[in-house]
């Protein structure tokens, strides 16, 4: 299984929290990280985000074939999201575009064994391939990309 994460673009401040828009400059970091993906990804990845705004708006500068979940919603577990894409299992590929600091945190847990939390820039993707050799599964990171150098 390919597990992408995609934390959501720059957003504005404001309440309430999921009615934030991305800014001029989130919709660029959206639609340049998303051309990025578009020559990587396969055609089948199931895609699911976050219901809110912002995410939501990440997510159509690349399709608008995706599934909304609230279980990856802001305030989500990594327990909550990796249960929902069914991680390590799928045979496919996976993109969560969801929020800081739970992909933080998940990409934490399969690089280092716990959730303490890694800091994910605003539009950035953090890609994680699961394998099993010898009976063992390990989590790989394949790819950490930024708007700014996609």
């Amino acid at each position: 299984m390919d597990l992408v994460l995609w934390r959501h673009a720059e957003a504005e401040d404001g309440f309430p929290d999921e009615s934030r828009k991305l800014t001029d400059k989130g919709l660029k970091q959206a639609q340049k990280m998303a051309q990025w993906l578009k020559s990587r990804i396969p055609e089948n990845t199931r895609i699911i985000v976050s219901p809110t705004k912002r995410t939501q708006q990440t997510a159509a500068a690349l399709t608008t074939r995706f599934e909304t979940l609230p279980q990856i919603g802001p305030g989500a577990t990594p327990e909550s999201i990796l249960t929902a894409v069914n991680w390590p299992y799928e045979s496919d590929t996976t993109l969560v575009i969801g929020h800081q600091p739970t992909l933080g945190q998940i990409a934490s847990l399969l690089y280092i064994g716990n959730d303490a939390g890694f800091s994910i820039r605003k539009g950035s993707i953090w890609w994680f391939n699961y394998k099993e050799r010898n009976g063992r599964g390990n989590a790989i990171l394949r790819a950490v990309m930024t708007p700014d150098i996609a």
